[in-house]
């Protein structure tokens, strides 16, 4: 039982990276310039979604595989997957209320005037860290946290395991705070962006 539960626990994890490289999963439509129009950016909210979801969904699995028994979610875990769900989801509402937003990486406009060969490749934490302006502060202070969280989440999931608890992971009121802080920022930034 547990190695099948631990071989579905990668194919959640490896199917969610098969999606992300391969699919618009995780892909935002935005304008860099004028000259080169829409272009298919990675949004910071749909990873956040996608990063929670498969990190709870693979420990789900795997603390099946270990304790024989569902492992009921707790708060923590339906936090943590409404912050990530519920920011997709505002972001996506944002981004339908405005015209696709425009994302300044590494001055594009030069860029776009190199020939094809020379232009600098947009790398994926560029794209989900930049907004018109190029890179914030207020989604490098999401990404920080989001890493936090989930190597804390993981750590203290897997030493429960070990010690043969039965329950997730459980973050103060004050801790999931501040991811709940991080994102609205985040949110509400995004809002004002053009």
């Amino acid at each position: 039982m547990n190695l099948i539960c631990n071989a579905l626990a990668l194919l959640i994890v490896f199917s969610a990276i098969s999606l992300s490289v391969k699919t618009k999963i995780l892909k935002d439509i935005c304008v860099i310039d004028s000259d080169t129009g829409p272009v298919e950016t990675y949004s910071f909210a749909r990873t956040q979604g996608l990063w929670w979801t498969t990190i709870i969904g693979a420990c789900f699995v795997i603390g099946f595989g270990i304790r024989g028994e569902v492992i009921p979610l707790n708060s923590t875990c339906l936090v943590l997957l409404g912050i990530g769900v519920g920011t997709t989801a505002v972001a996506n509402i944002i981004d339908s209320s405005t015209t696709p937003p425009t994302v300044a990486v590494d001055s594009p406009k030069t860029d776009s005037e190199m020939p094809p060969k020379l232009r600098k490749p947009i790398n994926f934490f560029t794209q989900i860290l930049s907004d018109s302006t190029g890179i914030t502060v207020y989604r490098y202070q999401a990404l920080i946290f989001n890493l936090i969280f989930s190597v804390v989440f993981l750590v203290v999931f897997f030493k429960k395991m070990a010690h043969g608890d039965r329950d997730f992971p459980e973050f103060s009121p004050e801790t999931l705070g501040l991811m709940g802080i991080s994102a609205t920022t985040y949110l509400g930034m995004k809002a004002t962006e053009k």
